[in-house]
């Protein structure tokens, strides 16, 4: 199977508001899409479904050809995931906070200590892996997001706003760790904003009231409408209803 992540008519409905409308769309392995749309549009609520965290009202997804509804443990284990604003024990210090999250997955000794290293290395936290988080700004604090979801090296990055908080150094050094991971990894992430997207991915799903407006690469998209993907993006969320 080349798709990652498949999702079909997948809708969800909190009372009488619909958050997702019959929405659609496959990611390929080693792709890097990028889930963009207006506040409400649905964005955190499809990767809560993907992420098991939300049953669909109807439709379902699959991750590597497993249905999250269906079989979630299973269908997530491969997954690292960032939904919305995650929050660790302040008292803990990256150190500590990732050996329990590595043991919670089956992580064990010099194999669980070399990885925690290894991922704090790359989002720059390695000087301060033995320093409560009560310490770190918002910022710091993403960076470990971070880590903990490529901590057991999944081959899927599913991830919400991931430079949210970060300086313009942070959210650089973010884009390089994204485009690093894309070497190896699918990465599916919601984004507000457009700069970053451009830079990271290829290609962009956009969509509006939960129902997808495209899914398409960014060049061709330019080259469709004549803009920037700002410009794709204004022209199609205006006329959406």
């Amino acid at each position: 199977m080349k798709e990652a992540i498949v999702i079909e008519n997948l809708s969800k409905r909190y009372n009488d508001f619909l958050a997702l409308d019959n929405l659609s769309l496959e990611v390929r392995r080693n792709e890097d899409v990028a889930l963009v749309g207006p506040n409400g549009a649905g964005k955190t609520t499809a990767l809560k479904v993907l992420c098991g965290l939300l049953r669909p009202s109807s439709g379902t997804a699959y991750i590597n050809g497993v249905n999250v509804v269906e079989e979630r443990e299973r269908a997530i284990s491969k997954v690292g995931a960032v939904v919305e604003t995650p929050e660790f024990y302040p008292f803990l210090t990256p150190n500590e906070t990732l050996s329990y999250l590595g043991r919670l997955r089956g992580m064990r000794g010099r194999g669980l200590k070399s990885r925690i290293d290894e991922v704090l290395k790359l989002v720059k936290l390695d000087g301060w892996s033995n320093v409560r988080i009560e310490k770190f700004s918002r910022g710091m604090k993403q960076r470990l997001v971070l880590a903990q979801s490529l901590l057991h090296d999944p081959p899927i990055l599913i991830l919400d706003e991931p430079t949210l908080g970060l300086d313009p150094r942070g959210m650089a050094e973010m884009r390089e760790t994204l485009k690093k991971a894309r070497e190896e990894k699918t990465v599916f992430f919601a984004s507000h904003l457009l700069a970053e997207v451009t830079q990271v991915c290829d290609r962009v799903a956009l969509i509006d009231h939960g129902r997808l407006l495209v899914y398409d690469s960014i060049a061709r998209l330019k080259k469709k409408y004549r803009t920037s993907l700002e410009g794709v993006y204004l022209k199609l969320t205006e006329g959406a209803t």
